[in-house]
Protein backbone atom coordinates (compact mmCIF):
# COMPACT_ATOMS: atom_id res chain seq x y z
CA UNK A 1 0.00 0.00 0.00
CA UNK A 2 1.69 3.34 -1.37
CA UNK A 3 1.72 6.59 0.47
CA UNK A 4 -1.44 9.34 0.25
CA UNK A 5 -0.95 11.91 -2.61
CA UNK A 6 -1.24 15.55 -1.61
CA UNK A 7 -4.30 15.78 -2.91
CA UNK A 8 -6.00 13.16 -0.79
CA UNK A 9 -4.80 14.94 2.53
CA UNK A 10 -5.33 18.46 1.84
CA UNK A 11 -9.00 18.44 -0.21
CA UNK A 12 -10.79 15.58 0.89
CA UNK A 13 -8.70 13.86 3.75
CA UNK A 14 -12.40 11.94 4.64
CA UNK A 15 -10.89 8.31 5.00
CA UNK A 16 -7.37 10.09 6.79
CA UNK A 17 -9.66 11.39 9.38
CA UNK A 18 -12.92 9.37 9.86
CA UNK A 19 -13.34 5.65 11.05
CA UNK A 20 -16.72 4.53 9.63
CA UNK A 21 -17.17 3.65 13.07
CA UNK A 22 -14.87 5.27 15.35
CA UNK A 23 -14.34 1.89 17.54
CA UNK A 24 -13.04 0.24 14.42
CA UNK A 25 -10.49 2.85 14.40
CA UNK A 26 -8.35 0.74 12.16
CA UNK A 27 -9.12 3.15 8.99
CA UNK A 28 -8.22 0.80 6.63
CA UNK A 29 -8.21 2.74 3.63
CA UNK A 30 -6.24 5.59 5.52
CA UNK A 31 -2.90 4.89 3.51
CA UNK A 32 -4.15 5.46 0.10
CA UNK A 33 -2.15 5.11 -3.25
CA UNK A 34 0.24 7.95 -4.47
CA UNK A 35 -0.17 10.20 -7.39
CA UNK A 36 3.09 10.82 -7.72
CA UNK A 37 5.20 7.44 -8.17
CA UNK A 38 6.25 6.46 -4.44
CA UNK A 39 8.85 4.35 -4.52
CA UNK A 40 11.50 6.04 -6.53
CA UNK A 41 14.23 8.01 -4.38
CA UNK A 42 13.78 11.47 -4.08
CA UNK A 43 16.61 13.00 -5.60
CA UNK A 44 14.96 15.58 -7.42
CA UNK A 45 16.49 14.37 -10.77
CA UNK A 46 20.16 15.10 -10.38
CA UNK A 47 23.30 12.82 -10.68
CA UNK A 48 24.72 14.28 -7.36
CA UNK A 49 27.90 16.86 -7.47
CA UNK A 50 29.85 17.33 -9.90
CA UNK A 51 33.68 18.73 -10.05
CA UNK A 52 34.34 22.38 -11.30
CA UNK A 53 35.54 25.86 -10.41
CA UNK A 54 31.92 27.48 -10.12
CA UNK A 55 28.76 25.38 -8.70
CA UNK A 56 25.75 26.00 -10.95
CA UNK A 57 22.91 28.27 -8.95
CA UNK A 58 21.60 26.79 -5.89
CA UNK A 59 17.81 25.25 -6.74
CA UNK A 60 15.19 23.69 -4.27
CA UNK A 61 14.32 19.94 -4.65
CA UNK A 62 10.73 19.16 -4.83
CA UNK A 63 8.53 19.05 -2.11
CA UNK A 64 7.69 15.53 -0.42
CA UNK A 65 5.32 13.63 1.57
CA UNK A 66 7.37 11.86 4.14
CA UNK A 67 6.64 8.69 6.72
CA UNK A 68 7.46 9.13 10.21
CA UNK A 69 10.52 6.84 10.30
CA UNK A 70 10.37 4.02 12.96
CA UNK A 71 12.12 5.85 15.21
CA UNK A 72 10.00 9.47 14.66
CA UNK A 73 6.98 7.04 15.24
CA UNK A 74 7.99 5.73 18.48
CA UNK A 75 9.32 8.97 19.58
CA UNK A 76 5.98 11.20 18.72
CA UNK A 77 4.31 8.46 20.64
CA UNK A 78 6.73 8.40 23.85
CA UNK A 79 5.88 12.19 24.23
CA UNK A 80 2.55 12.09 23.86
CA UNK A 81 0.97 9.09 25.50
CA UNK A 82 4.14 8.21 27.62
CA UNK A 83 4.41 4.62 26.12
CA UNK A 84 7.41 3.14 24.61
CA UNK A 85 6.55 1.30 20.82
CA UNK A 86 8.49 -1.53 20.00
CA UNK A 87 9.54 -0.11 16.43
CA UNK A 88 10.43 -4.02 15.46
CA UNK A 89 6.82 -4.16 15.92
CA UNK A 90 6.59 -1.71 12.52
CA UNK A 91 7.24 -1.85 9.15
CA UNK A 92 10.53 -1.52 8.25
CA UNK A 93 11.74 2.02 7.23
CA UNK A 94 13.54 2.31 3.61
CA UNK A 95 16.87 3.60 2.96
CA UNK A 96 18.11 5.70 0.27
CA UNK A 97 21.76 7.40 0.21
CA UNK A 98 22.31 5.82 3.49
CA UNK A 99 19.84 7.21 5.46
CA UNK A 100 16.09 6.29 6.13
CA UNK A 101 15.30 10.06 6.64
CA UNK A 102 15.55 9.98 2.96
CA UNK A 103 13.95 6.77 2.05
CA UNK A 104 10.77 8.22 4.03
CA UNK A 105 9.37 10.47 1.09
CA UNK A 106 9.60 7.18 -0.84
CA UNK A 107 8.63 4.44 1.31
CA UNK A 108 5.73 2.18 0.74
CA UNK A 109 3.76 1.06 3.73
CA UNK A 110 2.28 -2.50 3.44
CA UNK A 111 -1.02 -3.70 4.28
CA UNK A 112 0.59 -5.40 7.33
CA UNK A 113 2.25 -2.12 8.54
CA UNK A 114 -0.76 -0.45 8.27
CA UNK A 115 -2.35 -3.00 11.05
CA UNK A 116 0.80 -2.71 13.10
CA UNK A 117 0.61 1.09 13.34
CA UNK A 118 -3.01 0.89 14.58
CA UNK A 119 -2.25 -2.03 16.89
CA UNK A 120 0.68 0.40 18.34
CA UNK A 121 -1.55 3.68 18.42
CA UNK A 122 -4.54 1.07 20.11
CA UNK A 123 -2.13 -0.14 22.58
CA UNK A 124 -0.67 3.79 23.38
CA UNK A 125 -4.14 5.20 23.87
CA UNK A 126 -5.55 2.13 25.58
CA UNK A 127 -2.51 2.97 28.24
CA UNK A 128 -3.93 6.63 28.97
CA UNK A 129 -7.70 5.79 28.90
CA UNK A 130 -7.75 2.45 31.15
CA UNK A 131 -5.81 4.10 33.91
CA UNK A 132 -8.85 7.10 35.01
CA UNK A 133 -5.89 9.27 36.60
CA UNK A 134 -4.10 9.65 33.04
CA UNK A 135 -6.98 9.95 31.39
CA UNK A 136 -8.31 12.96 33.33
CA UNK A 137 -5.29 14.54 32.94
CA UNK A 138 -5.32 13.94 29.21
CA UNK A 139 -8.70 14.92 28.33
CA UNK A 140 -8.50 18.02 30.82
CA UNK A 141 -12.13 18.05 31.22
CA UNK A 142 -14.87 15.67 31.39
CA UNK A 143 -16.79 14.44 28.26
CA UNK A 144 -20.83 14.31 28.63
CA UNK A 145 -21.14 12.39 25.07
CA UNK A 146 -23.65 15.08 23.78
CA UNK A 147 -23.81 16.00 20.35
CA UNK A 148 -22.53 19.37 21.12
CA UNK A 149 -20.08 18.15 23.62
CA UNK A 150 -17.66 21.29 24.23
CA UNK A 151 -15.04 19.53 26.37
CA UNK A 152 -14.85 16.94 23.69
CA UNK A 153 -14.56 19.18 20.74
CA UNK A 154 -12.00 21.44 22.80
CA UNK A 155 -10.14 18.13 23.55
CA UNK A 156 -9.35 17.52 20.11
CA UNK A 157 -8.85 20.29 18.34
CA UNK A 158 -5.69 20.57 21.06
CA UNK A 159 -4.83 17.11 20.44
CA UNK A 160 -5.51 17.60 16.82
CA UNK A 161 -2.69 20.22 16.39
CA UNK A 162 0.01 18.56 17.99
CA UNK A 163 -0.75 15.16 16.18
CA UNK A 164 -1.56 16.96 12.63
CA UNK A 165 1.21 19.78 13.51
CA UNK A 166 -1.33 22.22 11.82
CA UNK A 167 -5.00 23.15 12.98
CA UNK A 168 -7.54 20.99 12.16
CA UNK A 169 -9.87 22.62 9.03
CA UNK A 170 -13.25 22.72 10.14
CA UNK A 171 -14.60 19.99 8.39
CA UNK A 172 -11.86 17.96 9.76
CA UNK A 173 -13.03 18.97 13.44
CA UNK A 174 -16.28 18.11 12.76
CA UNK A 175 -15.90 14.34 10.80
CA UNK A 176 -13.42 13.91 14.31
CA UNK A 177 -16.15 15.24 16.68
CA UNK A 178 -18.45 13.14 14.63
CA UNK A 179 -16.32 9.77 15.22
CA UNK A 180 -16.52 11.05 19.46
CA UNK A 181 -20.01 11.07 19.56
CA UNK A 182 -21.00 7.73 17.22
CA UNK A 183 -18.76 6.03 19.27
CA UNK A 184 -20.62 7.40 22.66
CA UNK A 185 -23.53 6.83 21.53
CA UNK A 186 -22.75 2.45 20.24
CA UNK A 187 -20.74 2.45 23.30
CA UNK A 188 -22.75 4.25 25.77
CA UNK A 189 -19.96 6.29 27.25
CA UNK A 190 -18.94 9.80 26.84
CA UNK A 191 -15.17 8.44 27.41
CA UNK A 192 -14.82 5.89 25.23
CA UNK A 193 -16.13 8.42 22.21
CA UNK A 194 -12.74 10.29 23.42
CA UNK A 195 -10.77 7.54 23.42
CA UNK A 196 -11.96 6.22 19.44
CA UNK A 197 -11.77 10.10 18.63
CA UNK A 198 -8.17 9.97 20.05
CA UNK A 199 -7.41 7.14 18.12
CA UNK A 200 -8.44 8.10 14.89
CA UNK A 201 -6.52 11.15 14.93
CA UNK A 202 -3.24 9.24 15.48
CA UNK A 203 -4.04 6.78 12.97
CA UNK A 204 -4.86 9.35 10.29
CA UNK A 205 -2.23 10.20 7.69
CA UNK A 206 -1.90 13.19 8.56
CA UNK A 207 -0.14 11.68 11.53
CA UNK A 208 2.10 9.24 9.86
CA UNK A 209 2.98 11.18 7.14
CA UNK A 210 4.95 15.13 7.10
CA UNK A 211 3.77 17.40 4.76
CA UNK A 212 6.90 19.79 3.44
CA UNK A 213 5.29 21.02 0.26
CA UNK A 214 5.52 24.92 0.93
CA UNK A 215 3.40 27.91 -0.37
CA UNK A 216 4.07 30.59 -3.03
CA UNK A 217 5.99 33.46 -0.71
CA UNK A 218 5.71 37.14 -2.26
CA UNK A 219 8.92 36.36 -4.44
CA UNK A 220 6.87 34.01 -5.98
CA UNK A 221 9.00 31.02 -4.54
CA UNK A 222 7.63 27.81 -2.62
CA UNK A 223 8.56 28.35 0.96
CA UNK A 224 7.71 25.99 3.77
CA UNK A 225 4.59 27.28 5.49
CA UNK A 226 5.15 28.03 9.18
CA UNK A 227 3.81 25.11 10.26
CA UNK A 228 5.72 22.91 7.63
CA UNK A 229 8.87 24.66 9.24
CA UNK A 230 7.98 23.43 12.91
CA UNK A 231 7.49 20.44 11.84
CA UNK A 232 11.01 19.82 9.82
CA UNK A 233 13.12 21.75 12.63
CA UNK A 234 11.53 19.25 15.34
CA UNK A 235 11.58 16.26 13.89
CA UNK A 236 15.31 17.40 12.69
CA UNK A 237 16.63 18.70 15.79
CA UNK A 238 14.04 16.46 18.29
CA UNK A 239 13.59 13.69 15.68
CA UNK A 240 9.58 14.16 17.42
CA UNK A 241 6.56 16.37 17.48
CA UNK A 242 7.20 20.25 17.99
CA UNK A 243 5.68 21.07 21.26
CA UNK A 244 3.48 24.25 21.30
CA UNK A 245 5.61 26.83 21.95
CA UNK A 246 7.19 25.81 18.28
CA UNK A 247 3.47 25.69 16.75
CA UNK A 248 2.90 29.10 18.53
CA UNK A 249 5.68 30.51 16.90
CA UNK A 250 4.39 28.88 13.47
CA UNK A 251 1.15 30.71 14.08
CA UNK A 252 2.22 33.87 14.78
CA UNK A 253 4.81 34.11 12.31
CA UNK A 254 8.05 33.57 13.96
CA UNK A 255 9.62 31.06 11.96
CA UNK A 256 9.33 33.23 8.46
CA UNK A 257 12.87 34.65 9.38
CA UNK A 258 16.24 33.45 9.43
CA UNK A 259 16.30 35.08 13.08
CA UNK A 260 13.25 33.34 13.95
CA UNK A 261 14.36 29.98 12.94
CA UNK A 262 17.50 30.32 14.37
CA UNK A 263 16.19 31.29 18.07
CA UNK A 264 13.45 28.52 17.70
CA UNK A 265 16.45 25.65 16.91
CA UNK A 266 18.51 27.24 19.26
CA UNK A 267 15.68 26.59 21.97
CA UNK A 268 15.71 22.96 20.72
CA UNK A 269 19.19 22.43 20.96
CA UNK A 270 18.92 23.54 24.45
CA UNK A 271 16.36 21.31 25.75
CA UNK A 272 17.35 17.18 27.05
CA UNK A 273 15.72 16.20 23.71
CA UNK A 274 17.95 18.77 21.35
CA UNK A 275 20.63 15.99 21.88
CA UNK A 276 18.52 13.92 18.99
CA UNK A 277 19.35 16.42 16.33
CA UNK A 278 23.23 14.62 16.51
CA UNK A 279 22.16 11.18 18.02
CA UNK A 280 19.68 10.64 16.06
CA UNK A 281 21.99 11.54 12.88
CA UNK A 282 24.81 9.41 14.14
CA UNK A 283 22.08 6.37 14.36
CA UNK A 284 21.32 6.65 10.94
CA UNK A 285 24.87 7.86 9.41
CA UNK A 286 26.67 5.03 11.69
CA UNK A 287 23.84 2.51 10.56
CA UNK A 288 23.68 1.67 14.28
CA UNK A 289 20.40 -0.46 13.68
CA UNK A 290 22.85 -3.13 12.25
CA UNK A 291 23.97 -3.76 15.28
CA UNK A 292 21.49 -6.04 16.32
CA UNK A 293 21.05 -8.11 13.08
CA UNK A 294 24.56 -9.48 13.49
CA UNK A 295 24.86 -12.84 14.00
CA UNK A 296 27.90 -13.93 16.05
CA UNK A 297 29.80 -17.62 16.26
CA UNK A 298 28.08 -18.32 20.21
CA UNK A 299 31.51 -20.36 20.72
CA UNK A 300 34.13 -17.81 19.78
CA UNK A 301 31.97 -14.86 21.35
CA UNK A 302 29.39 -16.30 24.16
CA UNK A 303 29.52 -12.47 25.83
CA UNK A 304 27.96 -10.94 22.78
CA UNK A 305 24.86 -10.78 24.36
CA UNK A 306 21.44 -8.35 23.77
CA UNK A 307 22.70 -6.47 26.77
CA UNK A 308 26.04 -5.92 25.32
CA UNK A 309 24.56 -4.71 21.93
CA UNK A 310 22.13 -2.10 22.98
CA UNK A 311 25.62 -1.05 24.91
CA UNK A 312 27.23 -0.95 21.82
CA UNK A 313 24.36 1.24 20.38
CA UNK A 314 24.72 3.54 23.51
CA UNK A 315 28.40 3.94 23.73
CA UNK A 316 28.38 5.16 19.94
CA UNK A 317 25.36 7.73 20.34
CA UNK A 318 26.54 8.90 23.81
CA UNK A 319 30.71 9.60 22.18
CA UNK A 320 28.53 12.15 19.70
CA UNK A 321 26.28 13.68 21.76
CA UNK A 322 29.02 14.27 24.74
CA UNK A 323 31.25 16.08 22.35
CA UNK A 324 28.45 18.18 20.69
CA UNK A 325 27.06 19.34 23.79
CA UNK A 326 28.84 18.37 27.29
CA UNK A 327 32.48 19.32 25.50
CA UNK A 328 31.25 21.58 22.50
CA UNK A 329 34.49 20.25 20.83
CA UNK A 330 35.20 19.46 17.15
CA UNK A 331 33.78 17.38 15.37
CA UNK A 332 36.64 15.54 14.15
CA UNK A 333 37.40 14.89 17.95
CA UNK A 334 35.17 11.55 17.37
CA UNK A 335 38.03 9.77 15.29
CA UNK A 336 40.73 10.42 18.45
CA UNK A 337 38.84 10.69 21.44
CA UNK A 338 39.22 7.79 24.46
CA UNK A 339 35.42 8.83 25.85
CA UNK A 340 33.72 6.19 25.85
CA UNK A 341 30.04 5.01 27.40
CA UNK A 342 29.76 1.89 28.98
CA UNK A 343 27.67 -0.60 31.18
CA UNK A 344 29.09 -4.04 32.85
CA UNK A 345 28.80 -6.07 29.50
CA UNK A 346 31.06 -3.23 27.51
CA UNK A 347 33.29 -2.32 29.88
CA UNK A 348 34.74 -5.84 30.18
CA UNK A 349 34.99 -5.63 26.31
CA UNK A 350 37.10 -2.76 26.99
CA UNK A 351 39.22 -3.96 29.86
CA UNK A 352 38.04 -1.49 31.89
CA UNK A 353 37.12 -2.05 35.66
CA UNK A 354 33.75 -2.50 35.88
CA UNK A 355 32.40 -1.37 39.29
CA UNK A 356 29.37 0.04 39.85
CA UNK A 357 28.54 -1.18 36.78
CA UNK A 358 25.22 -3.67 35.66
CA UNK A 359 23.83 -4.32 32.43
CA UNK A 360 21.33 -1.21 33.07
CA UNK A 361 24.06 0.83 34.59
CA UNK A 362 26.25 3.08 32.41
CA UNK A 363 28.83 5.60 33.08
CA UNK A 364 30.82 8.10 31.42
CA UNK A 365 34.73 6.29 30.92
CA UNK A 366 38.15 7.29 29.51
CA UNK A 367 40.58 4.49 28.15
CA UNK A 368 44.00 4.56 28.23
CA UNK A 369 45.40 7.45 26.54
CA UNK A 370 48.15 5.86 25.21
CA UNK A 371 46.17 2.36 24.45
CA UNK A 372 45.24 0.81 20.90
CA UNK A 373 41.99 2.35 20.17
CA UNK A 374 41.21 6.04 19.95
CA UNK A 375 37.75 7.36 18.67
CA UNK A 376 34.73 5.85 17.07
CA UNK A 377 35.93 3.67 14.38
CA UNK A 378 37.82 1.89 17.86
CA UNK A 379 34.14 1.51 19.24
CA UNK A 380 32.65 -2.52 18.96
CA UNK A 381 29.64 -0.60 17.99
CA UNK A 382 31.79 0.19 14.36
CA UNK A 383 34.04 -3.17 14.41
CA UNK A 384 31.58 -5.68 15.20
CA UNK A 385 28.67 -4.42 12.56
CA UNK A 386 31.66 -4.97 9.60
CA UNK A 387 32.46 -8.45 10.61
CA UNK A 388 31.12 -11.24 9.54
CA UNK A 389 30.19 -14.23 12.19
CA UNK A 390 33.67 -15.08 13.09
CA UNK A 391 35.99 -12.71 12.05
CA UNK A 392 36.32 -8.77 11.18
CA UNK A 393 36.45 -7.38 7.70
CA UNK A 394 38.59 -4.78 6.54
CA UNK A 395 37.38 -4.76 3.19
CA UNK A 396 33.38 -3.77 5.22
CA UNK A 397 35.30 -1.54 7.61
CA UNK A 398 37.05 0.09 4.54
CA UNK A 399 33.89 0.53 2.33
CA UNK A 400 32.18 2.05 4.89
CA UNK A 401 35.34 4.82 5.87
CA UNK A 402 35.43 5.22 1.59
CA UNK A 403 31.77 6.21 1.58
CA UNK A 404 30.93 7.64 4.77
CA UNK A 405 33.81 9.43 5.59
CA UNK A 406 35.21 10.47 2.40
CA UNK A 407 31.78 10.62 0.05
CA UNK A 408 33.56 8.39 -2.60
CA UNK A 409 31.31 5.80 -3.67
CA UNK A 410 33.00 2.35 -4.18
CA UNK A 411 31.37 0.59 -7.27
CA UNK A 412 30.04 -2.79 -7.01
CA UNK A 413 31.86 -5.81 -7.51
CA UNK A 414 31.61 -7.80 -10.77
CA UNK A 415 28.73 -10.10 -11.19
CA UNK A 416 30.93 -13.04 -11.98
CA UNK A 417 33.64 -12.42 -9.13
CA UNK A 418 33.20 -14.74 -6.09
CA UNK A 419 33.66 -12.68 -2.87
CA UNK A 420 34.23 -14.88 -0.36
CA UNK A 421 37.94 -15.74 0.38
CA UNK A 422 39.38 -18.70 0.05
CA UNK A 423 40.27 -20.39 3.15
CA UNK A 424 44.14 -21.47 3.92
CA UNK A 425 44.70 -25.16 4.87
CA UNK A 426 44.78 -25.89 8.06
CA UNK A 427 48.42 -26.68 8.26
CA UNK A 428 49.60 -23.02 6.60
CA UNK A 429 47.18 -20.77 8.53
CA UNK A 430 47.46 -17.60 6.97
CA UNK A 431 46.38 -13.68 8.09
CA UNK A 432 43.83 -11.96 6.77
CA UNK A 433 45.88 -9.67 5.20
CA UNK A 434 47.82 -11.88 3.48
CA UNK A 435 44.32 -13.91 2.33
CA UNK A 436 43.67 -10.42 0.62
CA UNK A 437 46.94 -10.04 -0.96
CA UNK A 438 45.88 -13.48 -2.56
CA UNK A 439 42.73 -11.78 -3.48
CA UNK A 440 43.79 -8.94 -5.08
CA UNK A 441 46.25 -10.49 -7.25
CA UNK A 442 43.17 -10.78 -9.82
CA UNK A 443 42.70 -8.01 -11.97
CA UNK A 444 39.46 -7.46 -11.40
CA UNK A 445 39.36 -7.45 -7.74
CA UNK A 446 42.58 -5.18 -7.30
CA UNK A 447 40.81 -1.53 -8.10
CA UNK A 448 38.19 -1.79 -5.92
CA UNK A 449 40.13 -3.82 -2.68
CA UNK A 450 42.47 -1.44 -3.18
CA UNK A 451 40.17 1.33 -2.35
CA UNK A 452 38.71 -0.31 0.46
CA UNK A 453 41.65 -2.31 2.29
CA UNK A 454 44.21 -0.34 3.38
CA UNK A 455 41.80 1.67 5.38
CA UNK A 456 40.39 -1.40 7.17
CA UNK A 457 43.50 -3.15 7.74
CA UNK A 458 44.67 -0.75 10.38
CA UNK A 459 41.47 -2.18 12.33
CA UNK A 460 42.72 -6.08 11.97
CA UNK A 461 43.54 -5.61 15.92
CA UNK A 462 40.06 -5.98 16.63
CA UNK A 463 38.19 -9.26 16.18
CA UNK A 464 34.39 -9.66 14.89
CA UNK A 465 32.67 -7.47 18.32
CA UNK A 466 35.77 -5.57 18.98
CA UNK A 467 38.01 -7.51 21.54
CA UNK A 468 41.59 -6.42 20.73
CA UNK A 469 44.01 -8.82 19.40
CA UNK A 470 47.33 -8.99 18.23
CA UNK A 471 47.42 -12.34 16.95
CA UNK A 472 45.29 -13.70 13.53
CA UNK A 473 44.99 -17.75 13.07
CA UNK A 474 48.48 -17.31 15.30
CA UNK A 475 50.28 -15.47 13.33
CA UNK A 476 51.50 -11.44 14.27
CA UNK A 477 48.92 -9.39 13.15
CA UNK A 478 50.63 -6.44 10.66
CA UNK A 479 47.96 -3.44 11.09
CA UNK A 480 50.07 -1.07 8.82
CA UNK A 481 47.74 0.63 6.42
CA UNK A 482 46.57 4.02 3.85
CA UNK A 483 44.33 7.18 4.80
CA UNK A 484 43.77 9.30 1.57
CA UNK A 485 47.70 8.75 0.45
CA UNK A 486 48.94 9.19 4.08
CA UNK A 487 50.77 5.83 5.66
CA UNK A 488 49.28 4.58 9.13
CA UNK A 489 51.08 2.28 11.30
CA UNK A 490 48.02 1.29 13.21
CA UNK A 491 44.19 1.54 14.35
CA UNK A 492 45.61 4.96 16.78
CA UNK A 493 47.64 6.42 13.75
CA UNK A 494 44.33 5.90 11.71
CA UNK A 495 42.07 7.48 14.28
CA UNK A 496 44.63 10.60 14.88
CA UNK A 497 45.34 10.92 11.14
CA UNK A 498 41.39 11.35 10.38
CA UNK A 499 40.57 13.64 13.11
CA UNK A 500 43.26 16.19 11.32
CA UNK A 501 41.23 15.64 7.97
CA UNK A 502 39.78 18.59 6.27
CA UNK A 503 38.30 16.09 3.48
CA UNK A 504 36.89 14.51 6.24
CA UNK A 505 35.29 17.54 7.66
CA UNK A 506 33.65 18.23 4.55
CA UNK A 507 32.45 14.76 3.77
CA UNK A 508 30.58 14.95 7.03
CA UNK A 509 28.82 18.21 5.79
CA UNK A 510 28.01 17.09 3.10
CA UNK A 511 26.36 14.25 4.95
CA UNK A 512 24.38 16.13 7.72
CA UNK A 513 23.04 17.94 4.61
CA UNK A 514 21.28 15.35 2.83
CA UNK A 515 20.11 14.19 6.32
CA UNK A 516 18.70 17.37 7.21
CA UNK A 517 17.76 18.59 3.80
CA UNK A 518 15.90 14.70 3.21
CA UNK A 519 17.06 14.00 -0.42
CA UNK A 520 20.81 12.69 -1.82
CA UNK A 521 23.22 15.87 -2.86
CA UNK A 522 22.93 16.96 -6.30
CA UNK A 523 25.21 19.20 -8.06
CA UNK A 524 23.06 21.99 -7.71
CA UNK A 525 23.27 21.68 -4.07
CA UNK A 526 27.04 22.24 -3.87
CA UNK A 527 27.35 26.46 -3.40
CA UNK A 528 25.08 25.33 -0.59
CA UNK A 529 27.87 22.46 0.88
CA UNK A 530 30.73 24.69 0.09
CA UNK A 531 28.94 27.61 2.41
CA UNK A 532 27.68 25.14 5.06
CA UNK A 533 31.60 23.35 4.90
CA UNK A 534 33.34 27.09 5.24
CA UNK A 535 31.58 28.16 8.28
CA UNK A 536 31.81 24.73 9.69
CA UNK A 537 35.48 25.11 9.55
CA UNK A 538 35.07 28.88 10.81
CA UNK A 539 33.61 27.23 14.32
CA UNK A 540 35.99 24.72 14.81
CA UNK A 541 34.18 21.60 13.40
CA UNK A 542 31.08 22.68 16.25
CA UNK A 543 28.51 20.18 15.57
CA UNK A 544 25.69 22.64 16.90
CA UNK A 545 26.56 25.30 14.74
CA UNK A 546 26.14 22.81 11.90
CA UNK A 547 22.54 22.04 12.76
CA UNK A 548 22.08 25.96 13.36
CA UNK A 549 23.79 26.87 10.01
CA UNK A 550 21.92 24.04 8.07
CA UNK A 551 18.13 25.24 9.69
CA UNK A 552 18.82 28.73 8.61
CA UNK A 553 19.99 27.82 4.59
CA UNK A 554 17.32 29.00 2.26
CA UNK A 555 18.10 25.15 1.20
CA UNK A 556 16.07 24.08 4.49
CA UNK A 557 13.29 26.16 4.30
CA UNK A 558 12.50 26.14 0.07
CA UNK A 559 10.89 23.58 -1.86
CA UNK A 560 9.92 23.25 -5.56
CA UNK A 561 6.77 22.09 -7.26
CA UNK A 562 5.98 18.49 -6.59
CA UNK A 563 6.74 16.75 -10.29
Amino acid sequence: MKKPSWHELRSSRQAAAVCALAFAAACTGTLGDTADGAGAPPTAGDDGPQAGSDPPPFQPAAGMLRRLTRTQFRNAVRDVFGVEVNIHELDADSWYGNFAVIGAAAVVTSERGVEQYHTAIERAVGAVFDDPAKRSEFIGCTPSGAENDACVRGFIEALGLRAWRRPLEAAELDQIVSVATNAATELGSAVEGARWATVALFTSPNFLYRPELGAPSADGSLRLTGYEMASRLAFLVWNSLPDQELLDQAASGGLETVEGVRAAASRLLEAPAGREAVGAFAEEYMRLDRIGTQAKDAELFPEYSAALQAAMVRDMRGTWEALAFDEQASALDLFSTTKVVVNKELAQLYGLDTAGLGSSTFEVRSLPADGPRVGILGKPGFLSQFANQKEGSPTLRGKFMREALMCTTVPPPPGDIALELPEPPADKPLTKRQRLELHRTAPACAGCHGLMDPLGLPLENFDAVGRYRTTDHGLPIDPSGNFNGEDVADARDLGMTISASDAVARCLVRKYYTYAAGHEERNVDRSVVDSLAASFAASGFNLRELVLDVVTNEAFSTVAPQP
